[in-house]
């Protein structure tokens, strides 16, 4: 049987998710299911009877196991919620939020679980894996507008959270010195890469090497994901291939291949596991790579689909419901793109020319990007269409200007060798970060999925590209599938636009002391702020990625203006064209202008007018008014009592919104 490694891992990943997508006490039709249809295939096709034996057995396993994970782990550790509870662990992290407070992170035992609990605490020094109790009272953590927090964080092995400030003790010992002592040199170089790099760039040179995003403006982190090349700040293949080939090439000339080498390379890899966060796809990354240098003692080769199989169980194993998490399946399918099919693909091209490197750059590119495409679409809003280009072309600099980052590191963040070094990476991002501003603007390359039948089809189209490549030998027909089916996917997503106009929706966002709306047409949206602060871009960006927006037209704020109106000008992309005061600025801000009480501007089908405390938006001869309290239209207010709602003009009702900025059946 060939490539079981694989198989098992993906036939046992399957089982958790179909488990995890429906009622759990639903796991054993699934169990019988998948055994009714082994012993069928079994039976009639016996040239392959094992796949079908062997995936079916994976395939049970995994729906008994996340079954068993989820009555005998998960439902005993949420049975604390809105408990008081003495909690002993290990700091695994500590973010300062200002007062003299701070969000400190621990991982210890709950119920004999192990379990990882974040608590609001009084600043004080922290350090890694030191051993501390934490009293408080915890729960259970839920979704928000601004942010999926359950879904987010139960993917990642944690369920519930510190309510109101708990208390530490010390208990004066650490369990893990060695651990400590690499993350904070990890600390330490994140630090010596911000000091010496550019304002705009350090962020992005501090991600790529310690995964840390703390430092990147959410407008460019997201202008970087549309274009294609977000996926350089997820530490993972990438980061360890250009690791070990430097190290390995040292160590090989210096020692050869032997044993002593692969033991010297796995010390080295989850050396770099721990400094860089220990985040699925660079853990993933690492159980492959062990795989292959483990194989060394047995004089095995390794085989990228078994590494990626084997990974997926063991990490699955630590935490079953990773399979749900973005970034798992992200790094999943872009490792097998990678790893299998692409090689596949080329090799079949058998391409002759003087530029071989480059072009097997772009077919790599091609069929990794057309792979992940539709989870892009899922959980993103869409994708750009020359993201193959821009990775072929922007990931090489990226990786040189990792590869002078990690020589820092190496070096200690000696100032006489990372002020050179760091001054040219920073100009290599400089260039790349003016490239993406230049391609990720028209609004034409990106593709959006704007409900579930343009995902469905566009990842059908994807589909087919990635078969059709597999099947063609000629460089001439792949280049005419990829341009076809690059074309539809833009036909597709622009077809679903064009049944989208002539209506408009309100996403309003509310609590006791705030509101911010959201106001879509097709691919078009006017962000309003009626509060102070920007206390819901957050939720304005799930907004935009949801409804697929291209293109933000103003942004209209009451309060504090020049404060809120930056906090929209970092967080928010696509950027606004224009930025609308209420007040004058105190500051002088690009293309922001102040509108005056009972004033008006006309943006394409819309004309908005400040009025009282809000704003009054037309649009086809019909006025809508939105207030912090209450929304106006022409059957009347609707007073919002602090509710979030949603409203469309298709049916000129309001409903209330829920946090899968979804609408519930309850009506105004």
């Amino acid at each position: 049987m060939v490539r079981k490694g694989f198989c098992c891992g993906l036939s046992f990943m399957a089982g958790l998710f179909l488990t995890g997508c429906f009622s759990i006490k639903l796991w054993w039709v699934f169990a019988l299911s998948a055994a009714a249809l082994s012993v069928v295939g079994a039976l009639c096709f016996r040239n392959i009877r094992r796949y079908f034996i062997v995936c079916g057995i994976t395939f049970i396993l995994g729906t008994v196991y996340n079954a068993a994970y989820t009555n005998f782990v998960y439902e005993d550790i949420i049975s604390y919620d809105s408990s008081y509870i003495d909690f002993e662990g290990t700091v695994q992290d500590y973010n300062y939020q200002g007062h003299a407070q701070g969000y400190l992170t621990v991982k210890g035992k709950l119920a004999g679980h192990t379990t990882t609990i974040s608590f609001l605490v009084d600043d004080d020094d922290y350090e890694y894996y030191d051993d501390v109790r934490v009293s408080g009272k915890v729960s259970v953590i839920k979704d928000n507008y601004n942010f999926r927090s359950q879904d987010y964080y139960k993917s990642e092995g944690v369920f519930l959270k510190g309510a109101g400030k708990a208390e530490v003790s010390l208990l004066g010992t650490n369990s893990n010195g060695l651990f400590k002592a690499i993350r904070k040199y990890s600390d330490h170089v994140f630090s010596v890469v911000l000091f010496h790099s550019g304002y705009d760039e350090k962020g992005f040179l501090g991600a790529m090497l310690c995964g840390d995003k703390s430092e990147m403006d959410q407008a460019q982190k997201n202008m970087l994901y549309r274009s294609g090349i977000g996926h350089i700040f997820a530490v993972s293949g990438i980061h360890l291939v250009i690791l070990t080939s430097v190290v390995g090439f040292i160590l090989a000339k210096l020692l050869g291949k032997h044993r002593i080498y692969a033991v010297i390379m796995l010390v080295m890899t989850w050396s770099f596991v721990i400094f860089a966060g220990m985040s699925v796809s660079v853990v993933r990354s690492a159980i492959m790579m062990s795989i292959v240098y483990i194989g060394c003692f047995f004089m095995r080769r390794g085989d990228c689909a078994n590494s990626l199989g084997i990974a997926g169980i063991v990490i699955c194993l630590s935490d079953p419901y990773c399979v749900f998490s973005a970034g798992f399946q992200l790094s999943f399918a872009s490792a097998f793109a990678a790893g299998v099919i692409a090689p596949f693909v080329y090799h079949r091209l058998s391409i002759r020319c003087n530029l071989k490197f480059f072009v097997k750059g772009i077919v790599f590119s091609c069929v990794e990007s057309v792979a992940i495409a539709p989870l892009c679409l899922f959980y993103f809003g869409g994708f750009s269409v020359i993201a193959p280009i821009t990775n072929a072309l922007l990931i090489p600099l990226c990786t040189a200007a990792l590869v002078l980052c990690f020589i820092v590191a190496f070096t200690g963040g000696a100032a006489f060798i990372a002020k050179p070094l760091l001054w040219a990476a920073t100009m290599i991002v400089k260039g790349v970060i003016a490239v993406v501003e230049v391609i990720s603007k028209p609004s034409v390359l990106f593709v959006t999925g704007t409900n579930i039948a343009a995902v469905i089809i566009v990842t059908l189209i994807c589909l087919s590209v990635v078969i059709l490549l597999c099947i063609s030998k000629r460089s001439v027909i792949s280049a005419g599938i990829m341009l076809s089916g690059t074309m539809l996917c833009m036909l597709v997503s622009n077809l679903f636009t064009l049944f989208s106009y002539d209506k408009l929706e309100f996403y309003i966002f509310a609590n006791k002391k705030n509101c911010a709306a959201v106001v879509v047409e097709s691919d078009n949206a006017v962000l309003l702020d009626l509060s102070n602060g920007a206390k819901f871009t957050s939720a304005q960006m799930r907004v935009i990625q949801k409804c697929g927006i291209r293109n933000v037209s103003a942004v209209f704020v009451n309060n504090e203006s020049y404060y809120t109106l930056s906090n929209y000008k970092d967080k928010i992309y696509p950027k606004p064209d224009v930025y609308i005061s209420g007040t004058e600025l105190v500051m002088p801000m690009t293309d922001a202008y102040e509108l005056g009480l009972y004033d008006s501007i006309k943006l394409d089908n819309i004309r908005v007018k400040r009025v009282e405390n809000g704003f009054e938006l037309e649009y086809n001869d019909k006025r809508y008014t939105i207030c912090p309290d209450h929304f106006i239209t022409d059957n009347g207010p609707y007073y919002t009592d602090g509710e979030s709602v949603y409203f469309s003009t298709d049916d000129e009702t309001v409903r209330r919104l829920d946090y899968e900025l979804g609408v519930t059946n309850y009506t105004w």
